[in-house]
């Protein structure tokens, strides 16, 4: 009996042998795909960050859930974060956090003394202001377990803690009075010198919806262990640590130019894309149904029915950057604000439409932007009338048998309000070349400001001097310097700077 009981096992053992080495060479020829294959992180983008709010529960000494007058449930922060992913599991995050904070005395508290005050737990609240930063480590729970899906998932699950730290200005006031407490707060008492601050540990857990390839909604509740006794500014014999609690909601922007995030990449679902799951050693995929296989597509997220080219990018009959399906005009070209559509307003009826008008109350041609252009007449006739401009001798004061030429040059520049002109002063070679260049600045300044008194829009005008560099006759006779002591009126060309 002993012998038959030893043959059989013998040949059992072969038997599962057999079998296990056939499982072996088949799975040899099928490539093997577990939760922990790996992906070519260079495939997929990396960084992403957040923000938002979230509302605070303080678990200490004093608290603001369980109060008599229920102050303190209405305590709320703001938080914002940048975040980066090693793997499709593994990451890190910065967080920073701003918030008020408040407690008070539960229904059933003790009153139990208060240390540094004359005061019982019951008879006093607390309020202050906590500004903190994280360092946290990422665990991907969602990337942990293969799901067995060709999609992407809607939803992710992850766990964050690490470790935290914050400063805080909590004080305490009299609860009937509302008056602070001297000797309660940071100031008074040996153990805050200048300000309250401590480490704590965090632990969270945030739940991401995926809105599109860029944009996550998160809610994160967390729990904190503070590592003191002041957070409520309460410190008592009761307790060498504090609680506080938060449950947040934000939204996170994903970066880089990669059409997935390693957040959202679970290693066994790709690979499931890549080499298939079963039979088939190889699958079309199109997850937006528009014909383009993802491995070529573009655009993986086209809405369904909308037609699109060969790459998979939505179709753009009139090449506007609106696509056809977003498009009101599909066949003109127009503006992506307009939804595709062609601008159709001309207040001047100058031809130029008033998205691209300088001047949309005033015709002008297309070359100068919708605004007007001034004849070539009469530039020569403000420079002819700018010869009667005189000054007094190696001064910037305008003699006053000027003023009426000058009053002439103002009436014409306000016929042309959307115009630009150059006030350019000039002088001959006597003298300085420094003064001289200082003198026709001065100089210019001057014929702008006074033409500007005259009611010309001083956005109109740009003095410049040039002193006696740009001579227009000789200064070897008194007639050829007298001719380059002169101010000339040059037009500012649109395309100038």
């Amino acid at each position: 009996m002993k012998n038959k009981g030893l043959i059989v096992t013998i040949i059992a053992l072969i038997l599962m042998s057999n079998l296990s080495f056939s499982q072996s060479s088949t799975n040899k020829s099928k490539p093997q795909v577990t939760a922990l294959s790996k992906v070519n992180v260079k495939n997929y983008n990396r960084w992403y960050a957040g923000g938002g709010v979230h509302h605070i529960f303080v678990h200490a000494d004093l608290r603001n859930f369980g109060v008599n007058d229920n102050k303190g449930q209405f305590s709320y922060g703001f938080y914002g974060y940048g975040g980066y992913m090693f793997n499709s599991i593994l990451g890190i995050e910065a967080k920073f956090h701003f918030d008020d904070i408040y407690g008070e005395p539960q229904q059933w508290s003790n009153g139990y003394d208060v240390r540094y005050t004359d005061r019982e737990l019951d008879q006093v609240y607390f309020e202050g202001k906590s500004v903190g930063v994280k360092i946290l480590g990422v665990f991907n729970l969602s990337n942990f377990a293969p799901s067995g899906k060709r999609y992407q998932r809607r939803f992710n699950f992850a766990f964050y803690t690490g470790v935290g730290y914050h400063q805080y200005t909590s004080k305490l006031f009299d609860l009937e009075t509302d008056e602070p407490l001297t000797g309660a707060n940071f100031q008074d008492n040996e153990l805050r010198n200048d300000y309250a601050s401590s480490w704590f540990l965090p632990f969270e857990l945030g739940v991401s919806y995926r809105l599109s390839r860029r944009i996550d909604l998160e809610f994160r509740p967390a729990l904190n262990i503070n590592h003191e006794d002041d957070l409520d500014a309460a410190i008592s014999d009761k307790q060498n640590f504090e609680l506080f609690f938060t449950t947040s909601l934000g939204a996170i922007y994903k970066f880089g130019p990669k059409r997935k995030h390693l957040k959202w990449t679970n290693a066994y679902d790709e690979a499931l894309i890549e080499i298939g799951d079963g039979g088939n050693d190889f699958e079309i995929k199109d997850i937006d149904g528009d014909g383009v296989i993802d491995e070529l597509d573009k655009d993986n997220y086209t809405p369904k029915g909308v037609k699109v080219y060969g790459d998979g990018t939505s179709i753009d009959s009139d090449q506007d950057q609106t696509p056809d399906y977003k498009d009101k005009c599909p066949f003109k070209k127009g503006k992506p604000y307009l939804q595709g559509c062609p601008p159709t307003k001309d207040t001047d009826g100058d031809g130029v439409f008033d998205d691209v008008d300088d001047c949309p109350t005033i015709p002008g041609p297309i070359s100068n932007n919708g605004c007007p252009t001034i004849p070539e007449s009469v530039l020569q006739e403000l420079n002819y009338i700018a010869k009667n401009i005189y000054f007094e001798t190696n001064k910037a004061v305008i003699k006053p048998r000027s003023y009426g030429d000058l009053t002439r040059i103002a009436d014409i520049l306000q016929e042309f309000p959307n115009v630009r002109f150059y006030i350019d002063g000039h002088t001959d070679n006597v003298g300085n070349d420094t003064y001289n260049l200082a003198l026709s600045r001065r100089r210019a300044a001057a014929v702008a400001v006074f033409i500007e008194n005259k009611g010309v829009d001083g956005r109109q005008l740009e003095s410049r001097g040039f002193g006696e560099s740009r001579p227009i006759e000789s200064n070897s006779s008194p007639g050829g310097r007298q001719l380059n002591r002169r101010v000339e009126i040059n037009l500012i060309n649109p395309d100038q700077n």
